[in-house]
């Protein structure tokens, strides 16, 4: 079943790259200097993507038309999206690079920085750039949907349900930007650090990751309100599997494209931090998590106090029970057809199976 969703994702990937470089040359056609630079910055980071959301609008669409590249603009629209609003996240966690290539708001950091002795104003200032293009992204990725579906009757729905997925993934990343402050000062009570970690999971990954995508194709091709609930309940599970993975991998793996040990630097909230929590192996962890200045050496530690601790195998517990989750629903499912299922069956030993 892998090789079947691994043999259509790398169809649809080569014709999303296609509408990809089309539109980011026409994207960097401005003349002012001052705009053409950071447009050929998003570019940059517009380009080379693994485009599995891309790929999933595309499958969403495929679940009940055969037509597949009448989706290919939507699925456009939606990695223009993500790019836009990993620009707004890349300044959240003050990240240097994303997809192994340097930030927006670094790389006008660096441009601006030796100019100025007040490294604030530098700082400021790229950090606005940086917004200004997150904020492009996001209403660029509207536009392509509105110019490309106007005659579409479903158009207005395909809308609705794309900015939808935008409110609720904004919904997760406040919750994942205030819970680290809450945590480390002690704000929130730690047994109710994995619920919020949980609901993270859900709202931003699970509807930004795989519904939001998975919905606006099915959408396209007149997908009912039935049949989005049932992909909205596939979805969630696959997506929450696919955070904690990705959690996992951004502790243990060198091949996230990410600064490495930035994750432990950031505080960031997983469900392998609310288990530790509950262990003795909590005091250790908090005099390492959370520091800037964590050295090769306290990184490994932190791996091996999760490892020890129990907590990396509970996360390991709990992402194949998600993922084993989803398989039981989607089979259940009776409106998608079977060569379909497969698809779907694929995409979720796909992500299981990943180490990067």
């Amino acid at each position: 079943m892998i090789d079947e969703f691994i043999k259509y994702y790398k169809d649809t990937k080569k014709k999303i790259d296609k509408r990809i470089d089309d539109f980011n040359k026409e994207l960097v056609k401005e003349k002012n200097p001052l705009l053409k630079e950071n447009l050929d910055y998003f570019k940059n980071l517009n380009s080379e993507g693994k485009l599995v959301r891309g790929t999933l609008v595309n499958l969403g669409y495929y679940l009940l038309k055969e037509d597949r590249d009448t989706s290919l603009d939507l699925s456009l629209a939606y990695e223009v999206f993500q790019t836009g609003i990993l620009v707004h996240d890349d300044i959240i966690d003050n990240d240097d690079k994303r997809r192994g290539k340097e930030t927006i708001h670094y790389a006008n950091y660096k441009n601006y920085e030796k100019h100025t002795s007040n490294k604030g104003e530098a700082k400021h200032l790229s950090d606005s750039i940086a917004i200004c293009m997150g904020d492009y992204g996001l209403f660029e990725a509207n536009k392509i949907i509105a110019d490309s579906y106007k005659e579409n009757p479903n158009l207005g729905s395909i809308l609705s349900n794309f900015n939808q997925t935008v409110l609720t993934t904004i919904k997760g990343e406040l919750i994942d930007v205030i819970l680290p402050f809450q945590g480390k000062n002690n704000l929130i009570d730690s047994n109710k650090i994995e619920d919020n970690i949980m609901e993270i999971y859900r709202l931003k990954t699970s509807h930004y990751t795989i519904i939001g995508p998975m919905s606006v194709g099915l959408i396209l091709a007149g997908g009912t309100k039935e049949q989005l609930k049932d992909i909205e309940r596939f979805g969630e599970k696959v997506g929450i599997a696919f955070q904690i993975q990705d959690d996992i991998l951004g502790i243990y793996s060198d091949e996230m494209g990410k600064v490495k040990g930035s994750d432990i630097k950031e505080f960031k909230q997983t469900i392998l931090y609310s288990h530790i929590l509950n262990t003795e192996y909590k005091d250790e962890l908090l005099k390492l998590y959370g520091k800037e200045d964590i050295s090769e050496e306290k990184i490994k530690r932190v791996q091996s106090l999760f490892k020890e601790s129990g907590s990396y195998n509970y996360a390991i517990g709990k992402m194949n029970e998600m993922y084993d989750s989803s398989l039981k629903i989607l089979d259940k499912i009776e409106w998608i057809k079977e060569d379909k299922k497969v698809l779907l069956k694929g995409f979720v030993e796909y992500l299981r199976t990943r180490n990067k």
